[in-house]
C-alpha cells in the first residue's frame, strides 16, 4: 500500500469516527443529556438577634449541629429586666387605679340612687300639699315651698346622674390603662426572651464570627444555619431539557466522591430565569447586542433530589448529572456508562 493510499485510508476512518460521534453528541444531548454544572444546595438561614445588646455567651461552636430550638447564645439582659420590672409597676398601678375609679362608681351609683329616692319622695309630697291646697287645707306659701323642694331634688338626681357617668367613663379609661400597660409589659416581657437565641430548625452553624462582649444590632446577622434538607441544582440547555420532565430518573456523580454514582430523580424545572427579564422602570427597552454568529444556549435550572441517603457533604459541592428521559435500552445502557466514566474520571480531577 502506497503512502497515498495509506493516508486516504486514515482520512476516511477519521471522517467516519467524526460522523458517528457526532451523531452521537446529537442524541445523547437529546435523550440522554449531561451537565457538569451542578451543585447541593441547602437552605441557608441568617440568625440575627431580634434586639439590641452586647453578647454575653456564646453556646455553640463553627460547623456545630444543632436541633430546633436549640441555645445559640445570650444577650445581655440587664437593661431588659429592669424594663419588665418597670412594665410590672406600671401594671400594678393601672390595675390600682382601676380599683380606685370601680370603689368611685359604686359611690357615685350609690349617691344617684339616693338622689333619686329623695327627688321621688319629694315628688310625692309636693302631689300631696297641691291636693291639700286645692281643699284649702294648705296655704301658698308652703304649696311653693314645696315645688321649689322638688325641684332642686330632681336637679340634684341630674347631678347625681352626671357624676355616675362620669365615673363610668372614669373606669373604662382606667380598664383601657390597664390593658395598655398589659401590653406594656408583654412587650417587654418578648423583649427579654429574644436575649436568648434558639435555632429556627434542624442545622448546622456556618460562618461563626462572633465572640463575646461583641455588640449585636437587632436585625444584624451573626451567623448562618444551614439547613438539614439538601438537593442538587443542574442547569441544562434548554434543547437537552425538550424530553425531560418532573420525576425523570438521573444519576450524580459528586465531585468528592470518585467513583460513586448516586441514583434520584428531577423534582421540578424553574419555569424562568432571570436573563432578559425587562424591569418595569419606566425605561426603553434596551436590545442585546452581539456580533457573535453562533450565541450561548440558554440554561434553565432543574431541581433534584437523591433517592438513597445524602452523603455528608458541603453545601456548593460540585457534581456532575446524568439525565434518563429515554426509556430504550440502548439509550439507557450508553448513559449508565457515561455516568460511570465520569464517576472514574474524578479520580483524575
Amino acid at each position: 500500500m502506497t503512502p497515498e493510499q495509506s493516508f486516504t485510508r486514515w482520512v476516511r476512518r477519521a471522517l467516519c469516527a467524526f460522523i458517528l460521534l457526532f451523531a452521537y453528541f446529537v442524541i445523547a444531548d437529546s435523550y440522554m443529556p449531561m451537565t457538569p454544572e451542578a451543585r447541593i444546595q441547602r437552605h441557608v438561614v441568617p440568625v440575627a438577634a431580634q434586639v439590641s445588646a452586647l453578647v454575653s455567651r456564646i453556646h455553640v461552636e463553627n460547623n456545630q449541629h444543632v436541633s430546633r430550638g436549640q441555645l445559640l447564645f445570650e444577650l445581655d439582659d440587664s437593661d431588659y429586666r429592669l424594663a419588665l420590672q418597670q412594665a410590672e409597676l406600671g401594671l400594678r398601678q393601672a390595675r390600682t387605679a382601676q380599683k380606685q375609679a370601680e370603689a368611685a362608681l359604686a359611690e357615685a351609683v350609690a349617691a344617684a340612687r339616693q338622689a333619686g329616692l329623695n327627688a321621688d319622695e319629694l315628688q310625692r309630697e309636693a302631689g300631696r300639699i297641691v291636693r291639700l291646697h286645692q281643699n284649702g287645707h294648705m296655704s301658698q306659701q308652703r304649696l311653693e315651698q314645696a315645688r321649689v323642694e322638688a325641684e332642686s331634688a330632681g336637679v340634684a338626681r341630674l347631678a347625681a346622674d352626671a357624676r355616675r357617668q362620669e365615673a363610668e367613663q372614669s373606669l373604662r379609661a382606667a380598664g383601657i390603662e390597664v390593658e395598655r400597660a398589659g401590653t406594656a409589659r408583654e412587650q417587654a416581657a418578648l423583649a427579654l426572651s429574644r436575649t436568648r437565641i434558639h435555632a429556627a430548625a434542624d442545622g448546622r452553624v456556618g460562618n461563626l464570627q462572633l465572640q463575646q462582649g461583641n455588640y449585636a444590632a437587632a436585625g444584624q446577622a451573626l451567623l448562618a444555619l444551614i439547613s438539614d434538607q439538601a438537593w442538587v441544582t443542574a442547569d441544562l440547555r434548554e434543547k437537552s431539557l425538550r424530553h425531560v420532565q418532573a420525576g425523570t430518573a438521573v444519576d450524580i456523580v459528586f465531585d468528592a466522591l470518585p467513583g460513586r454514582v448516586f441514583a434520584g430523580h428531577i423534582t421540578s424545572i424553574d419555569v424562568g430565569v432571570r436573563e432578559g427579564q425587562q424591569a418595569a422602570d419606566g425605561q426603553l427597552a434596551q436590545p442585546v447586542n452581539s456580533d457573535r454568529w453562533v450565541r450561548d444556549a440558554q440554561r434553565l435550572r432543574t431541581h433534584i433530589t437523591l433517592d438513597e441517603e445524602w452523603p455528608p457533604l458541603a453545601t456548593g459541592a460540585r457534581a456532575t448529572v446524568q439525565l434518563y428521559p429515554s426509556a430504550n435500552p440502548l439509550l439507557h445502557g450508553l448513559a449508565a456508562t457515561q455516568a460511570w466514566l465520569v464517576s472514574q474520571l474524578r479520580y483524575l480531577y
